[in-house]
């Protein structure tokens, strides 16, 4: 399993190829099972089948991570299954899986989007009465999981650079206030982000989620894994940042526009070099 390279099949057969210990995050947004159309995905499975099947996944995840790794999992609070389960707390339900591999408890993230699509997506139920209203929550979040360790055994170079100045006769570092800022916000895990709307697969990951997932819980030069990579967007917020990183993704075709994303940004990076070194000349 080679780091910085975009792997196109089945998630079980990827990790059968990915040794232990071997990833520092995971960061990915894994099908709902709410009838989405995806690409290469029956997206309907029975509620049992598809908690079943987060569990293979979630094993390897574990397997595959190194003893102080960390896992930040993007899903729905609640989901109707309809037919197959109904409505469900889903997040609840996720996590219990989660504890049962052996992942020990992080965190939750709560997912603020500004122009969310709330009235969109509501049910209302019985309009205007108290018969049978259907009370809500569109939101997502971001489920935390650690392996072993907590606490990051190897240190490395962080996401924020600062200044060594001298205060009160004592040595002390300066960070930005912007960077400060950034900080606050994900550590006090209300985390803003824009729904990327671009058409480039059914359901098209923000870059806002694993950026910020990437920055508070990695190093530079740390490994990291999407598992349901889509069209690539942690790669590509792992190769901005410093990371590496490995994709998974079972779609042929998304795996195509996932590729592309990549190209595209190392033309742009080595666009912008030749820019900078001709007006330096």
């Amino acid at each position: 399993m080679e780091v910085n390279k975009l792997y196109n099949g089945d998630i079980l057969d990827m990790f059968s190829k990915t040794p232990d210990n071997f990833i520092d995050l995971i960061v990915t947004s894994p099908p709902y099972n709410v009838g989405i159309n995806y690409s290469d995905w029956d997206d309907t499975m029975s509620y049992d089948g598809f908690f079943q099947w987060v569990e293979t996944w979630l094993k390897e995840c574990y397997r595959t991570l190194k003893p102080d790794g960390r896992i930040a999992i993007n899903i729905p609070y609640e989901t109707n299954f309809q037919e197959r389960g109904g409505r469900v707390f889903f997040t609840a339900d996720f996590y219990a899986v989660m504890k049962k591999v052996g992942f020990n408890f992080f965190g939750m993230v709560d997912l603020n989007e500004p122009a969310s699509n709330r009235s969109k997506s509501t049910a209302w139920g019985s309009w205007m009465s108290a018969s049978g209203p259907h009370v809500c929550n569109v939101k997502e979040c971001v489920l935390l999981g650690y392996k072993e360790s907590h606490i990051k055994l190897n240190k490395g170079e962080s996401q924020w650079e600062y200044e060594e100045k001298e205060v009160d006769g004592k040595s002390k570092k300066i960070y930005s206030q912007e960077d400060k800022d950034e900080f606050y916000e994900l550590v006090f895990a209300e985390w803003k982000y824009f729904n990327d709307s671009r058409p480039l697969t059914t359901a098209t990951f923000s870059e806002d989620i694993p950026s910020k997932a990437i920055k508070i819980f990695t190093y530079k030069d740390d490994v990291v894994l999407d598992c349901f990579m889509g069209s690539g967007t942690t790669a590509l917020s792992a190769k901005k940042l410093g990371r590496n990183y490995i994709g998974f993704e079972i779609s042929e075709e998304y795996h195509k526009i996932s590729e592309k994303r990549i190209e595209d940004y190392d033309r742009l990076v080595r666009i912008e070099k030749k820019s900078k070194e001709f007006f330096d000349y």
